[in-house]
């Protein structure tokens, strides 16, 4: 019968005393601890709602596309090279991406109507014939019928990859204008005994006219939404001290050294390019993508106020092609930096995991964007996708087309291709988890809610379907919004007008034809939080038209509510507004409260008469309105009567 000394305390305890006072104390602390953690997974767990999830697409030597060579221009091969793009652009949307990064000039050509260069050869055909069709129209139409951004990839300087194969044909710059030309292929009596890369000469003014004027001629006409450079400007073989001489001779400043100079050179080229898009289409954004790593000189970064991330190693890119992109973050003449991280977690030289926080900081400190571009080369892709999700219906890229045999030489690489390009066999194989880690990186690793991953290149969500549902159902598993260039000058805008659900279809009325739009399905019983527009979760999807399909989203009509906000050409998002009309709207008499930058604004249907009260009792406003209004605001609680319903309001 009897209890023993500790059976007896706690039996005390359970009885009343301490026991309960500690036990609240002690619930109270693992209740919020339990919330903390249950929140902190839930945060992880959910993708950004804003981050760059972009892929290369490169058309030099068809390594992407176009897979069907236009040696003759006939419809049939019209219709197969459109298909094809349309396969790629299916699988970025599959993906839940949101940008194709298309190269458009890959040597001095060509994949659009351009004034000053020849159609391009890489489509197939002869260099400067006419394919029956603009690529870049076509590519712009179709990204964003399926709400995917289209950014122009152009190499400024390569002219070609292999000296003299473009001698005599349109665009033949090296007989019209030999002054432009640095030519790294070796000669012995005139004739070419080692094959090397022929670039434009970064020295020459007219050559940094040229680019300024190519990239003001694809902005005048075409509604892209970004250019990009990759990693070519000095050439990889390097440049002796004599090979630029001629623009040396006239360019040159006495008091400046051959490495800066030619740095500057490269510097003044890509702020003329920026300043360009400023003029024209500011809101189109400008990156440029150099090599990982951006200098192995201490001295150089001590210079800038940086210190360079521990144990790396490799080449100095910084003297060897006179790169230098914390110049121009520096000099604000970028809009974000993609630097090609082509190395894995495990790398030991170039670790990953040092690489992508070292840029993400340096791009934060001079407040721009950091999207990392990744190597999919050697990607095996192993992921064993839910047997009731389709394949991606497409074929292999066969491995044996006669331009890849000369992307691939005795096992090596090409001269005259970008380190972008050159990614062939050069790692270790890798399953989707090194990727998966990679992206967990880059969303760590950001100090301004701007992640973004750029894979290349992007034949690997074409041609590897489990690949593609990968990072559909494992990462990238909500929509996501391509950061804003939010310190830019900007109109605040209004929300859409006449939110209405015809059939399967959701249409809405806008004045301004320039702008994008962000689809949400909110959930009923959401419906009057605001913060639901936080987040990745209820995002379905963006829209370049007044429209969006909704036949995938159908089993939400009736317990969700759509919702549309304007995302303007620099990213930036502004008040939402609900479907005032259709089966899914659960009560005609029920008004939306949600707050806004500076106040509430308030859905309803029809006409309502609205008076604000402070918790005092004191009406501080008072009006009519027809289907929504905005009223300003400060921080508090309110109580809202609209027509014969009382409302009770934070703000």
């Amino acid at each position: 019968m009897g209890l023993k000394k500790r059976d007896n305390r706690l039996f005390q305890l359970e009885k009343g005393g301490c026991f309960t006072k500690n036990t609240n104390e002690i619930m109270r602390k693992l209740t919020i601890l339990t919330y903390i953690i249950f929140t902190f997974f839930i945060l992880h767990a959910q993708p950004p709602k804003r981050e760059m999830r972009a892929g290369w697409l490169a058309t030099v030597y068809r390594i992407d596309w176009p897979t069907t060579p236009m040696t003759s221009v006939t419809p049939a091969n019209i219709v197969a090279q459109k298909a094809e793009f349309v396969s790629i652009l299916d699988s970025v949307k599959a993906a839940n991406m949101n940008a194709v990064l298309f190269q458009i000039r890959p040597e001095t050509d060509a994949f659009y109507n351009s004034a000053y260069e020849p159609w391009s050869a890489h489509l197939g055909g002869t260099r400067g014939i006419y394919p029956g069709y603009d690529p870049l129209a076509f590519a712009i139409e179709e990204a964003h019928k399926r709400g995917i951004e289209l950014h122009a990839w152009l190499n400024p300087y390569r002219y070609e990859t292999s000296a003299g194969k473009y001698t005599g044909l349109p665009g033949d710059y090296k007989t019209a204008h030999p002054e432009w030309i640095l030519d790294y292929a070796k000669y012995t009596n005139g004739v070419k005994t080692t094959d090397g890369v022929v670039i434009l000469d970064p020295g020459n003014p007219n050559v940094r006219k040229l680019i300024k004027n190519v990239v003001g001629d694809i902005l005048s006409k075409y509604d892209i939404d970004g250019i990009i450079f990759d990693d070519y400007f000095y050439a990889y073989a390097g440049t002796n001290s004599t090979l630029d001489s001629y623009s040396q001779g006239l360019y040159k400043p006495s008091n400046m050294t051959l490495s800066n100079w030619r740095r500057d050179n490269v510097n003044k080229m890509v702020a003329d390019v920026y300043d360009t898009i400023q003029m024209v289409k500011p809101y189109v954004n400008f990156g440029v993508s150099p090599f990982g790593i951006w200098t192995t000189q201490t001295a150089v970064a001590t210079a800038q106020g940086l210190t360079l991330p521990a144990g790396i190693t490799g080449s100095n890119m910084y003297e060897q092609i006179y790169c230098d992109p914390v110049a121009w973050m520096k000099q604000d003449k970028v809009d974000y930096i993609s630097p090609q991280l082509y190395w894995t977690t495990t790398s030991t030289g170039q670790d990953y995991k040092k690489l992508c926080p070292w840029w993400s900081d340096v791009a934060n400190k001079y407040s721009k964007y950091f999207y990392s571009s990744m190597s999919m080369t050697a990607l095996t892709s192993t992921y064993k996708a839910p047997q009731y999700s389709p394949a991606i219906p497409y074929a292999e890229i066969p491995e044996n087309l006669h331009e890849l045999k000369l992307y691939t030489k005795a096992g090596g690489l090409l001269t005259g291709l970008s380190k972008t390009e050159q990614r062939v066999a050069a790692s270790v194989n890798f399953d989707d988890a090194e990727v998966g880690l990679q992206i967990d990186w880059n969303r760590n690793s950001t100090k301004n809610n701007a992640p973004g991953s750029v894979l290349y290149s992007i034949k690997n969500l074409w041609t590897k379907g489990n690949f593609t549902k990968y990072l559909r159902e494992q990462k990238f598993t909500k929509p996501a919004l391509v950061p804003a260039l939010h310190w830019k000058s900007h109109p605040k805008l209004s929300s859409p007008e006449n939110v209405k659900l015809n059939s399967l279809t959701l249409n809405w009325d806008f004045a301004n034809e320039n702008v994008r739009f962000a689809i949400y399905a909110i959930p009923n019983g959401l419906i009057n939080d605001s913060t639901v527009f936080k987040t990745s979760q209820y995002l379905l999807g963006l829209s370049y038209s007044t429209s969006f399909d909704l036949t995938k989203y159908s089993t939400l009509l009736s317990t969700c509510q759509f919702a549309v906000s304007v995302v303007d050409r620099f990213g930036n998002e502004f008040s939402p507004a609900f479907i005032l009309s259709g089966n899914n709207f659960p009560d005609e008499n029920k008004a939306i409260i949600l707050n806004t930058e500076n106040g509430i604004s308030i859905q309803y249907a029809g006409q309502a008469n609205v008076s604000i009260y402070n918790l005092q009792g004191q009406m501080i406003n008072q009006l009519q309105m027809i289907d929504a209004c905005q009223i300003a605001l400060m921080h508090g609680v309110y109580i809202l009567k609209i027509n014969n319903k009382t409302y009770k309001h934070i703000r």
